[in-house]
């Protein structure tokens, strides 16, 4: 799962590229480090477009997808976040999603040399049971979701993410 970069007009935050900027995963040992609540505000007369799904600064979700998250992994902890517009006056509800890393890669997984993997291949036996998650020995920042936690949020009618398929063996 990622963010939908192709999406047009969406908004923007002061300080923060949140197409193209650098990104942060925060990890659920992390979870006393975070503040309950964190502030971000939104630039001046920029985008209009509010994405379900943001990978930076940090990955963010909205109520939707938080509620999804939580129907299929209830170990998964979410700090509030307040994307402000004080232009309008207004703050739209995000998470932070505290997602679980799980070693879940099959050893077929072939490497470029700077560790990348050439394509994602789940060992199906280590990820049954497990809806959402990011992998442990993985360089990927993007969160892998179970097919059906995938057409619960395609259902609801999430926007601003991109669904790809990955094999599992």
């Amino acid at each position: 799962m990622g963010q939908d970069r192709k999406v047009q007009d969406t908004i923007r935050l002061e300080e923060f590229d949140i197409v193209n900027g650098p990104r942060r995963i925060f990890q659920p040992e992390e979870e006393r480090a975070l503040n309950e609540a964190v502030f971000l505000y939104l630039k001046k007369g920029e985008g209009e477009t509010v994405l379900d799904f943001y990978q930076s600064p940090v990955t963010m979700v909205s109520g939707l997808v938080r509620q999804v998250f939580a129907m299929y992994e209830e170990d998964i902890a979410f700090k509030r976040v307040y994307l402000v517009d004080r232009e309008q006056k207004l703050s739209h509800n995000f998470f932070i999603p505290l997602i679980p890393r799980l070693d879940a890669l099959s050893p077929k997984v072939e490497r470029y040399p700077d560790g990348r993997e050439k394509q994602v291949i789940l060992d199906g036996s280590r990820t049954r049971g497990h809806h959402v998650f990011y992998l442990e020995s993985s360089m990927s920042r993007r969160p892998l979701v179970s097919l059906a936690a995938a057409e619960s949020l395609l259902r609801r009618g999430a926007v601003g993410l991109v669904l790809e398929e990955v094999e599992v063996e």
